[in-house]
C-alpha cells in the first residue's frame, strides 16, 4: 500500500496536476477597483484606470517601471497591496494623461520610491504576495521536480533527455496560455517559461550525475 502511494506521488502526471492547480490560482486584487479623482502625491506609485502600466510620480512628471522586475527591485510592496499600505494608486485616465512621461525608473537609475506606510503583516502571507515574489523560484523548483520524475520514468529510453525537455517546454507553455486567457488576474510570462526550462536543464544534469553514480540501478 505504501509503495503504491509513493509511486503515485512521484508520477509525472500527479506532479503536473499539482503544478497546474497552483499556477491556475486566480490573482485576486483590489488594485484598480478604487479610483482616485486627484493627482498622485510626490512619491506615489500610480496607474491610470484600465491601464496595466505603473508609474512613479516625482512632482514634475512620471517615470515608468517598464517591467515587474524593475518595480520589485526598488523595494515596492506586492502588486496587489492597497494604496494605504504603500501600494499603487489608481487615478482617472484624464488626470494621468496630464502628467508628462520623463523616462524609465530603472534605466535612468531614478531614486527609489518613497515609502508611505507599512504593509499589513497579513500581506506577507497572502497568495498574491507569494505569486509576486516567488514566481520564478517556484517555477524553477516545480519543473525541476517534474523533470526528474519524467527522467526516472523514461530512464530506459535513449532520448529521455530531449523528450523530457520537449515535454516540460510544451506543458509549461500550455499553462502559460491558460493563465493568459482563462485565469483572472494571471498572465503569460516568458520569464516563467525560461524558469521552467532552466529547471528541466538542471534536472537533466542532476539525473545524469546520479546515473553515473548508478543510483537508479539500486532502485527496483
Amino acid at each position: 500500500m505504501f509503495d503504491k502511494i509513493i509511486k503515485i506521488l512521484i508520477h509525472p502526471l500527479f506532479i503536473y496536476c499539482i503544478i497546474a492547480t497552483l499556477e491556475c490560482i486566480p490573482y485576486e486584487s483590489d488594485l484598480g477597483k478604487k479610483v482616485y479623482h486627484e493627482m498622485p502625491k510626490v512619491g506615489d506609485n500610480f496607474q491610470a484606470k484600465g491601464d496595466l502600466g505603473v508609474y512613479y510620480y516625482t512632482g514634475e512628471g512620471k517615470y515608468s517601471y517598464g517591467t515587474a522586475d524593475c518595480y520589485f527591485s526598488l523595494g515596492n510592496p506586492y502588486w496587489g497591496a492597497k494604496y494605504e499600505d504603500g501600494g499603487i494608486k489608481t487615478i482617472e485616465v484624464a488626470i494621468a494623461n496630464q502628467i508628462p512621461l520623463l523616462g524609465n525608473m530603472c534605466e535612468q537609475k531614478i531614486e527609489g520610491p518613497v515609502k508611505k506606510g507599512k504593509a499589513s503583516k497579513n500581506n506577507f502571507f497572502s497568495t498574491n504576495f507569494l505569486l509576486d515574489y516567488f514566481s520564478g523560484v517556484s517555477h524553477f523548483i516545480s519543473y525541476l521536480i517534474l523533470s526528474l520524475s519524467l527522467l526516472y520514468h523514461l530512464r530506459l529510453r535513449k532520448v529521455k533527455y530531449w523528450l523530457t525537455f520537449v515535454i516540460v517546454f510544451i506543458v509549461g507553455g500550455i499553462l502559460e496560455f491558460v493563465q493568459e486567457f482563462f485565469i483572472e488576474g494571471r498572465h503569460a510570462s516568458y520569464e516563467d517559461q525560461i524558469s521552467n526550462s532552466m529547471g528541466a536543464v538542471i534536472a537533466m544534469l542532476l539525473f545524469w550525475i546520479l546515473s553515473k553514480m548508478k543510483i537508479f540501478e539500486r532502485i527496483k
